[in-house]
């Protein structure tokens, strides 16, 4: 199934379309940033993307996995599906929950990502291995969230898909005393670096480091600047070449916990 007259008109309705049919596969998406869905019973158990950090970028640059601890784990496993969470706990590292926990907010947070440009194609293909991998969500409970993150970000300063291509630095002078989280970002922030940067850098979601930053501008903690166009290529496996007729803006479903349905992303906004 790919991008075709009489085929789903945009990423959203392919996974629904997935959701409904009960089906295994992969949905890749083309574009900036791109990514890979994988979809298993229908159901979005990991999106890949380097519009955001997955869940193995978030435990390893946050520091709460060592490398060579999750590397050990990683080969335990054999690429099995499923046995990620069991291996973590056995050796003390996370507990199931929140290995959960991290999985569901690490596919939001990718959902979010990808719906910050419309996609240039999309095509399924069969199921792609994924070792790290959560309880399945629905993808119209993903896409409500996506469309709330959305909104919130847009109320609060600026369009998200522009803020996400902001490169930030601190105002001066930098009050002493803030939030631990505020302070690494403004440390962090050296005005190269977008929301997708400081996420991948710190090890954070891109969601909660954009609504960090939208919250430090109203509070004069940042330097007004351009969007930058990022010109970066994707490093997202891309797929054919859409028609022109379907070259228009797709929305991204979202999806949620392990129950049918869902386009947005339902999560927490500092995860």
């Amino acid at each position: 199934m790919t991008t075709r007259a009489d085929g789903p008109r945009n990423v959203s309705a392919v996974l629904n379309t997935l959701h409904d049919q009960k089906r295994d596969g992969t949905v890749l998406v083309a574009g900036a940033p791109g990514g890979q869905i994988h979809v298993r019973q229908g159901l979005v158990v990991s999106i890949d993307t380097p519009g955001a950090p997955g869940a193995e970028s978030i435990l390893l640059r946050s520091g709460r996995v060592a490398d060579t601890a999750w590397t050990t784990v990683l080969a335990a496993c054999r690429d099995e599906e499923g046995r990620l969470a069991d291996e973590l706990s056995a050796r003390g590292l996370l507990t199931p929950t929140e290995f959960e926990v991290l999985c569901v907010a690490a596919v939001f947070d990718a959902a979010f990502a990808l719906a910050l440009a419309p996609p240039q194609g999309w095509e399924v293909t069969g199921p792609v291995p994924v070792p790290v991998s959560g309880p399945g969500l629905a993808p119209r409970r993903i896409a409500a969230e996506t469309t709330r993150r959305l909104a919130t970000l847009d109320g609060l300063w600026m369009p998200a898909s522009t803020l996400a291509t902001l490169r930030v630095q601190p105002a001066e002078p930098v009050p002493t005393l803030l939030p631990s989280r505020y302070g690494t970002l403004l440390r962090a922030a050296n005005d190269r670096r977008t929301p997708r940067d400081l996420a991948f850098a710190l090890g954070r979601g891109t969601y909660a480091v954009m609504l960090d930053l939208a919250r430090m501008h109203t509070l004069g903690l940042l330097e007004e600047t351009t969007a930058v166009k990022d010109t970066r290529p994707s490093t997202a496996p891309r797929a054919p070449a859409p028609e022109a007729r379907n070259a228009e803006p797709a929305p991204v479903v979202t999806l949620p916990r392990r129950t049918p349905g869902a386009h947005q992303l339902g999560g927490t906004d500092r995860s």
